[in-house]
């Protein structure tokens, strides 16, 4: 197994000046984390704690520990609430009734995921310290697909409707929400972006 290099989880790829596109590149880190878990345990049922399954497990650990909580506030703060917002505004109450449920049941999954993660994330701790875990496979399967299915949810029915509700001014402030919840200045991002 290939130790993973630092990486820095307070920016996802995409600029918080595209919140959405920032967003999905969250989804998609989210789930390179849940491959690495489950390379990481496949790696642990044959081999001995070596450095690379420490690296491995601090950088699994240390995503869901910084990464993910920010994520889900992106989400629970700012863009679930103006999405809805927007789509009361529209009138559209069947729509909005919908998503509602939607993001009742994906609020709901973050609290669940995060019980979950409380248990796994002890054991990356072990592993990172060189100790031997007690991973609960039935847990560790039931985190990565409840995970896994929470993404597909969000990419395939919030997604296409916040890309098409919400307006310029209401992508801006979730952006600059986003950038403060990482510590990152807005100034900053606006002073980088190339002019003319």
């Amino acid at each position: 197994m290939n130790a993973v290099s630092t990486i820095d989880f307070r920016s996802p790829a995409a600029g918080f000046d595209q919140p959405l596109d920032m967003w999905h590149a969250c989804h998609e880190r989210a789930a390179r984390m849940t491959s690495l878990l489950e390379r990481l345990l496949d790696h642990l049922s044959t081999h001995p704690i070596d450095h690379d399954a420490q690296v491995t497990a601090a950088s699994v650990r240390r995503y869901f520990d910084e990464a993910a909580p920010r994520h889900h506030d992106d989400e629970e703060v700012d863009l679930f609430p103006q999405v809805m917002r927007r789509l009361q505004a529209g009138g559209d109450n069947a729509r909005a009734a919908r998503i509602g449920v939607i993001i009742e049941k994906l609020q709901d999954d973050h609290e669940d995921m995060d019980v979950l993660w409380s248990s796994l994330r002890l054991q990356l701790a072990c592993v990172e310290e060189g100790q031997a875990p007690s991973f609960d496979p039935a847990e560790v399967a039931q985190f990565i697909n409840r995970y896994r299915a929470h993404i597909e949810t969000e990419d395939s029915e919030i997604g296409p409707v916040a890309g098409a509700v919400l307006t310029p001014e209401d992508l801006l402030a979730i952006g600059r929400a986003m950038a403060t919840r990482r510590g990152v200045s807005w100034d900053e991002i606006a002073s980088s972006r190339p002019r003319g």
